[in-house]
């Protein structure tokens, strides 16, 4: 493999900061390789909660700026990325009409960062949390940093006249604002390189994406290996530069591993990350679903921890815990604590649905990529997103800190100014207006979108559950893919799923796809859905060109990582599991 001429650059982390920094990069025509030790939005990316916000809690911490920005970025996803990204309508359950408004005060100007401020705001939050009035100054501020945005004001209602429908006993008053969500991160991620793959192609320049690969730096250059064994591998083998090579840069997008990235490059850098661990749990119970009515709950514990209750398709999702993470954030797991925790905190909110463990069909864990701070609060580190620049063996690193999901594509924007000014070259093209692939013909009218669906289910002959769930992976792009689909065989359902098996095949052939667990995890989205049974896992290790004798251990691999990271056994039939049309 020969390596680009100048200007190239190196990027560490295909999670979505990395995938809008290389994108940034490629639409302004420099080489970009794209490393990641696991796979695409292997990290953070694909364990978050899944929510396009401004941050209304952000706000309370005094972090306007950010919350600003937040609100802006929301607007241009709903509007450039309406495959992934819907509107969603929040309540806000609120106790008492006054309360909280003086430890919101001294979160607002900061003083709660302190240890003596934070104390005394924890004090002044009393014992039924932040009041009517705290909560509607802080949605009018949010509203009015929003500028509109294209979605409805804030409004009050009091419980029980309409949904969700929160414990009245408890409740008095149901703030409710809107927000975004984005259910696919993984796909979204996948997006944005495929825009990056295809500019680079008209360009003429070079870009790569390599997973289950790992760099380091020496005095002479960066060394790229294999982090897979071949054995394992259902891509051809990685073909890596022979030698070390220098690029121009590189960027440190590799989230939460970030202090480890920077060891691996020998550089001399302080403690940049401060990890949390967010759990998460999903579940079908039809009591919770029928309580929310397709609407998300922003509720306070009584403990002053806040937790979000939100549809997911045809599930609930429910987040997030916020602990201190030290170790590799591959090792994070959804702890019984966490998922008790969360058990009850919906319980406390709905206690008429009577949610057990039993209940939970699935759960995930990632660690935040948050600046490292001084002991206290983990709610109270600052959200926004830095980049750290230090030269290692005469090699710019560009660290980036921080970030969220809705704000990647302003951090891709900035980490990508800072490559061209070390590069002494001048920005000649912007993402943001440029729409994400998928996008074209789609919008964020439902009428609009139920036609789409229906017309290409007409044409393609297929049924409507498979083209929904081909357009909740691709947007408007499932169509070319599915009416491509002529040979019988490529028409063939994969057993206890909607998609077809040349569906999956271009998959297999176009998006990176290195091992079992990539095409299961990140580009089916498999553990969301249930459908994991070890009659599917057989089919698409067999897809996926797995010898015969090879696939038993392949997938009882799997099965384990699928038990121990989500909770899934993988025993449930293909009835028992799900897939929501995307309608």
């Amino acid at each position: 493999m020969s390596v680009p001429a100048s200007p190239f650059v190196l990027i560490l982390g295909a999670g979505v900061n990395g995938a809008c920094v290389a994108r940034e990069l490629a639409l302004n025509g420099v080489a970009v390789w794209i490393v990641d030790r696991f796979d695409i939005a292997y990290g953070a990316t694909a364990k978050s909660s899944r929510l396009i916000h401004g941050g209304l809690r952000y706000l309370e911490y005094g972090d306007v700026a950010l919350v600003r920005e937040s609100l802006e970025e929301r607007a241009r996803l709903l509007e450039l990325a309406p495959q992934y990204v819907r509107p969603l309508r929040l309540s806000i359950p609120v106790q008492s009409a006054v309360g909280g408004m003086m430890s919101a005060g001294l979160r607002f100007l900061k003083l709660s960062r302190t240890s003596l401020g934070g104390r005394a705001a924890r004090l002044l939050d009393g014992p039924r949390g932040r009041g009517l009035a705290t909560v509607r100054a802080g949605l009018w501020m949010y509203d009015q940093l929003a500028g509109g945005g294209g979605l409805p004001g804030h409004t009050v209602v009091p419980v029980g006249d309409a949904p969700p429908h929160v414990d009245p006993a408890r409740y008095g008053w149901m703030c409710r604002y809107f927000d975004a969500q984005m259910l696919q991160p993984e796909r979204f991620t996948l997006a944005l390189l495929e825009d990056a793959r295809e500019v680079a192609e008209r360009s003429g320049a070079d870009f790569r994406v390599l997973t289950h690969c790992a760099a380091r730096l020496t005095p002479e250059g960066v060394v790229l290996e294999s982090a897979k064994a071949a054995a394992d591998r259902i891509a051809p083998p990685l073909e890596l530069p022979s030698q070390s090579f220098r690029p121009d840069c590189v960027v440190n997008a590799t989230g939460a591993w970030g202090d480890w990235t920077l060891r691996d490059l020998h550089a001399a850098a302080p403690q940049l990350f401060g990890g949390t661990r967010g759990s998460h749990l999903l579940t079908r119970h039809a009591g919770l679903r029928k309580a929310i009515q397709g609407e998300g709950v922003y509720a306070e514990a009584g403990d002053g921890r806040l937790v979000f209750i939100l549809p997911c398709d045809d599930a609930v999702l429910v987040g997030t815990t916020d602990e201190p993470f030290p170790d590799r954030p591959e090792d994070a797991r959804a702890t019984s604590a966490e998922l008790a925790y969360l058990i009850g905190m919906v319980n406390e909110v709905f206690p008429q649905v009577g949610l057990t463990a039993a209940d939970i069909a699935s759960h995930y864990s990632g660690v935040r990529p948050l600046p490292h701070v001084e002991a206290g609060s983990t709610s109270a580190i600052p959200r926004g997103h830095w980049i750290d620049s230090r030269t290692v063996h005469g090699l710019a690193v560009h660290t980036l800190i921080g970030g969220k999901l809705t704000t990647c594509r302003a951090l891709g924007e900035q980490g990508a100014d800072r490559v061209f000014a070390g590069l002494d070259r001048i920005r000649e093209a912007s993402t943001r207006t440029r729409p994400i692939p998928g996008a074209q013909g789609l919008n964020q009218d439902a009428d609009d979108r139920r036609k789409f669906l229906d017309t290409l289910a007409a044409a393609a002959g297929f049924p409507a559950e498979t083209v929904a769930a081909a357009v909740r992976l691709l947007g408007s792009r499932a169509e070319p893919a599915l009416l491509r689909l002529t040979d019988p065989d490529d028409r063939q359902l994969i057993v206890g799923t909607p998609w077809p098996r040349g569906f999956v095949r271009n998959l297999l052939e176009g998006e990176w796809v290195a091992t079992l667990g990539d095409l299961v995890e990140r580009r089916l989205l498999l553990p969301d859905s249930g459908h994991v049974t070890r009659e599917t896992l057989q089919e698409l290790a067999a897809l996926c060109g797995i010898p015969e004798n090879a696939r038993p251990a392949a997938i009882d691999s799997l099965r384990g990582r699928l038990k121990d990271h989500y909770g899934i056994d993988g025993a449930a039939s293909p009835s028992g599991a799900s897939f929501a049309a995307a309608r």
